[in-house]
């Protein structure tokens, strides 16, 4: 808990079967008093009119992509306003973790990106029978624009080898070196092209 007595957030991202929900329950569980939120969880609150995110991804998904990080973000801070830790685990790379750092803004945000091997993230995911990987999306791809195209900031866990509970246990030794300052997001500066 924060000295002014507001719970703290916690922002778990990576690859599809990076291991995000895993990690992100497990550290809420490791905390005294703390609430987990999954990202997929308020995405599915979405019933009717459902837009997927492909590669290249469309207008209406990234919004509705847009509405599934404030709706994590909001529940979220019900509970950390009653002083409880909140732990988010998302899918938020490449130029939407800008985004997601100006959604939150201006709170505090302990983030971490689950940086496993494209080869674990592959067996994970024939393990668990998943199918995250399609319309247009591939493993090397997504590790690729994590590594290449997502800005470092937080702490960044390379989990290829770590249980959830090792990797739980090295976010909670380097919570420091998680936490991000949302404000300078707050009010990205206008392009170059709309200065007068």
């Amino acid at each position: 808990m924060t000295q002014s007595g507001t719970g703290r957030l916690f922002v778990i991202s990576g690859a599809q079967a990076a291991g995000k929900s895993t990690v992100g329950r497990a550290l809420a569980e490791a905390l005294p008093r703390s609430v987990f939120v999954d990202g997929d969880t308020i995405g599915n609150f979405v019933l009717s009119g459902k837009e997927l995110m492909t590669e290249p991804p469309r207008t209406p998904a990234i919004e509705q992509l847009f509405l599934r990080y404030a709706g994590a973000l909001t529940v979220a801070d019900v509970y950390r306003s009653a002083g409880f830790d909140a732990v988010i685990a998302d899918n938020i790379f490449g130029s939407f973790l800008n985004d997601y750092l100006m959604i939150a803004a201006p709170e505090p945000v302990h983030f971490v990106m689950l940086n496993a091997s494209a080869d674990i993230i592959r067996a994970r995911e024939i393990a668990r029978g998943g199918n995250a990987y399609r319309d247009g999306f591939t493993v090397e791809g997504l590790v690729s624009s994590i590594e290449h195209d997502t800005l470092r900031v937080g702490l960044w866990i390379d989990n290829t080898v770590l249980t959830a509970g090792q990797t739980v246990a090295q976010i909670l030794r380097h919570t420091d070196d998680a936490l991000v300052d949302t404000r300078e997001f707050a009010n990205p500066p206008a392009d170059a092209g709309d200065a007068e």
